[in-house]
């Protein structure tokens, strides 16, 4: 068989993707992700579902109580109480944090859009969760908890998932302790790279030292700059490879700006 009839197949249905992708680009642009945020929720629903219903590994690390908190969370928090507050924003089901550290009571309290859907799939799978997740949304968290309270706010592979990853990171920086510090650890541009398929809406990523976050129809905001006089941010490798990154925002004791 001729390569060009094995090669055809492949090119159109690359074509089609591409062309899904860029409607999906245009629908973001002109309605904005705020609008399309619900409708693309079932993905998200049913990746949990499908991850805790197979994935033995990650449910049984979820469900223990005993699991180690992240060594690399621990450094970011100056000078530990006898009790810590982690806010664990997007945490899914159940929070990916460890719950154990020497010397120290961890106190984690993980919120998530899709809470009560969860709680579903965790009822359904016969699960009882070590922290249960909190109805609340990462934009409005003046709302769901205390301000200026946690010591360490923590988004994992999240945030370029919600409605406004700009306004989401705004209020974790309002909510960690004046010296505490958020810990963001995503993929780069997770929306180019899946053509905003699902609830790929966003992109959030490093360039030459600085921190961005953009969309289709929106021009990248450099977040070092909003936050200059508010706190300090530094950009790391991430944790999943070259494709990620983590980004380390350290709230100023004495802030001289504002959002």
């Amino acid at each position: 068989m001729p390569l060009s009839k094995v090669l055809k197949p492949l090119w159109s249905r690359i074509a089609s993707a591409s062309r899904e992708g860029e409607k999906r680009a245009r629908e973001i642009e002109e309605i904005g992700p705020a609008q399309r945020w619900q409708e693309v929720q079932q993905d998200e629903i049913e990746y949990w579902e499908k991850l805790l219903g197979s994935d033995q590994a990650q449910r049984a690390a979820r469900t223990n109580p005993d699991r180690p908190f992240q060594p690399y969370l621990m450094k970011l928090i100056e000078n530990p109480g006898a009790r810590v507050e982690i806010l664990d924003v997007g945490a899914g089901p159940m929070t990916f944090l460890g719950h154990k550290w020497p010397g120290c009571e961890v106190h984690i309290t993980a919120i998530d859009p899709n809470a009560a859907e969860y709680d579903r799939i965790l009822a359904k799978l016969a699960i009882t969760p070590p922290c249960r997740t909190k109805v609340g949304y990462v934009e409005d968290l003046g709302n769901v908890v205390s301000m200026s309270y946690f010591d360490l706010v923590h988004a994992r592979n999240c945030i370029d998932h919600s409605k406004d990853p700009v306004k989401a990171i705004d209020e974790m920086v309002r909510a960690v302790k004046p010296g505490g510090c958020v810990f963001l650890n995503h993929y780069i541009s997770e929306g180019r790279r899946n053509e905003y398929g699902g609830p790929h809406q966003w992109n959030l990523f490093p360039r030459a030292g600085r921190f961005y976050v953009d969309r289709p129809g929106m021009n990248p905001v450099d977040i070092c700059q909003r936050l200059s006089g508010i706190a300090d941010v530094s950009i790391g490798s991430g944790l999943h490879g070259p494709e990620s990154f983590i980004v380390t925002i350290r709230r100023h004791r004495a802030a001289h700006g504002e959002f």
